[in-house]
């Protein structure tokens, strides 16, 4: 009985970490990625790589990065729009 119990215990423990490996990895899978400059001072992040974002971080010497949209906000950096891609 006791040889059962521990076979049992062991199955469901087994499930449980390959459930939330996979929720885990389909919740990476999902999240949006934003663009920003590495720079302190820049303060948006953009949805796209616009000429703008471009501009801004050159002339900073700053580079350019694709992040999380969770990374971002953790940032403190707020969405931006780009001007350029209204035209």
């Amino acid at each position: 009985m006791r040889l059962y119990q521990s076979i049992l215990l062991l199955l469901s423990t087994s499930v449980l970490i390959l459930s939330t490996e996979d929720l885990i990895a389909k919740q990476s899978s999902q999240e949006q990625f934003v663009y920003l400059c590495n720079k302190p001072g820049q303060k948006c992040y953009y949805i796209i790589p616009c000429n703008e974002l471009r501009e801004t971080c050159n002339k900073v010497q700053g580079k350019l990065f694709k992040v999380p949209l969770s990374r971002a906000k953790q940032m403190k950096r707020t969405e931006c729009e780009c001007k350029d891609s209204q035209q």
